[in-house]
């Protein structure tokens, strides 16, 4: 075939103004407006087609906009000039200082729940963060339209008591930097179609105890991610949340500050992921600091006690949390997770009937300690990774061996699939891998990640060859 020939045919011709109109629609919506509303200058047939867009994004960042005015005068033009009668995705990020400019965010809202928005994405930032920026319009809870809605700053809004909201909102994302308890509380009880609920955000210390009660039947994905704000969680962790939702498949829970979770019933769950506890990365930013600031050794080790010292009441309801979700298929759990759970451990794991897939990190200091418990405690599991995590120096835990008084009957009946990722080459872990790999008895694929930090990689890629596999069928890959 002769491309050359083509090229030459084809060059200098304006291919995309020949699509129909519908698919050059098509395009522009999925640009950022600021550039569709640029195409009206290619030419006479492109003057309009951009009012036509059912995809209306207004970032309002000093890149593309001096000021405030700037940006509200563009979105003003766009509104008043928009054609399409069905918003799909209405996004609007602003900053804003003035009451005026507040006023006129409500009424860009307005505009989108009345052309049928069905995805609305909205950022308020305030000047003052301690003030509470903009009220959502009332005709936002009876919008039979919306679908997903993605509140990425604190607003102001009135649920009425009395009148059934968010008809059709099937995903609610809310990211809270100064939450109104009673707000969340209405808006947890006012979705009655609701089955992806995100929750992002900070709470602070308070003289009450705060109790978010999330009871919604029609939920199938949560996902939990708590933040801390003053850089400790003294008074923070005694707030609870409460999980109700029988149909509830997907849990993601991120908590830094150790709050009191509670999963009530037994859920449909299919996977859970699990990062609870003090933030590692934050306590080694502290310890840095305090380094820096050249504090003795003993006042340092009493600010890190005073600040970030996890108590065993705190331990404890991360194992009460891993109770609440045993009935789960998939389950992962970081450092932070593991390390709290040693903690709060008393030999009291739960069983996991239903787990085929399990993936832990391993801290050396403390984290061989609970895998035979939940090796133990998984008759089904089929899927095993291992996760080496060599970077928790502040742990006052001494480094605990691997044991096991008898082969785990998931080793011997079950177990497909083992991954080992980050591995060091230490002692313990290869004496791990050999117990793996003489144990599990139908174990098909055994995988080895060696780290970066490893010395004598191919050394270590030949010892572990020379171990004796009880499964005939098992293959050791290195990734």
């Amino acid at each position: 075939m002769d491309f050359q020939g083509i090229g030459e045919c084809i060059r200098g011709r304006d291919f995309i103004s020949r699509l129909p109109d519908d698919i050059l629609v098509q395009i522009l919506s999925r640009l950022e407006t600021k550039d569709a509303v640029k195409t009206c200058v290619l030419s006479s047939r492109w003057k309009n087609l951009w009012t036509f867009v059912y995809n209306l994004h207004f970032l309002d960042n000093r890149r593309n906009f001096v000021n405030f005015e700037i940006f509200e005068n563009f979105v003003d033009r766009v509104l008043g000039l928009c054609q399409s009668k069905d918003i799909q995705d209405f996004c609007l990020c602003c900053r804003v200082v003035y009451d005026s400019e507040v006023s006129h965010v409500s009424q860009w809202l307005c505009f989108a729940v009345e052309r049928n928005v069905r995805k609305l994405n909205i950022r308020v930032d305030a000047f003052d963060i301690g003030w509470r920026v903009a009220r959502l319009p009332q005709s936002i809870f009876t919008c039979n339209t919306l679908v997903e809605l993605y509140m990425l700053s604190d607003f102001v809004f009135d649920i009425p008591d009395s009148t059934s909201c968010f008809p059709s909102l099937k995903l609610l994302y809310i990211n809270f930097t100064n939450p109104d308890y009673d707000l969340l509380q209405k808006l947890f009880h006012s979705c009655p179609v609701l089955e992806d609920l995100s929750i992002h955000g900070v709470l602070v210390s308070d003289e009450a105890v705060l109790t978010f009660d999330i009871m919604m039947p029609t939920l199938k994905r949560l996902t939990i991610r708590l933040y801390l704000d003053s850089g400790y969680f003294e008074g923070v962790s005694k707030h609870k949340f409460v999980v109700t939702a029988s149909n509830l498949e997907y849990l993601v829970i991120q908590d830094y500050i150790l709050v009191n979770f509670v999963v009530n019933g037994r859920h449909l769950l299919n996977e859970v992921s699990l990062d609870v506890g003090v933030d590692i990365l934050l306590i080694k930013d502290y310890s840095q600091r305090l380094d820096e600031l050249e504090v003795s050794h003993d006042e340092a080790n009493q600010v890190m006690k005073l600040l970030f010292e996890v108590s065993r009441d705190e331990a404890n309801r991360v194992m009460k949390l891993l109770r609440g979700v045993n009935y789960t298929k998939i389950l992962s759990l970081t450092s932070n997770t593991m390390n709290s759970l040693n903690l709060g451990f008393d030999d009291n794991m739960p069983t996991f009937p239903n787990l085929i897939h399990l993936e832990m990190c391993i801290e050396a200091r403390f984290g061989w300690k609970l895998l035979p418990h939940f090796l133990n405690s998984s008759s089904n599991l089929e899927v095993l990774i291992l996760k080496m995590d060599c970077n928790q120096e502040y742990s006052s835990e001494k480094f605990v061996e691997f044991e096991s008084e008898s082969v785990p009957s998931c080793l011997r009946l079950h177990v497909k699939t083992i991954e080992i990722r980050n591995m060091t080459g230490g002692e313990d872990e290869l004496e791990v891998i050999s117990y793996m790999l003489k144990n599990s008895e139908v174990l098909e694929e055994f995988s080895v990640d060696i780290a970066a930090i490893a010395v004598s990689k191919e050394n270590l890629r030949r010892q572990i060859l020379m171990y004796p596999r009880v499964s005939v069928a098992c293959e050791i890959k290195f990734l």
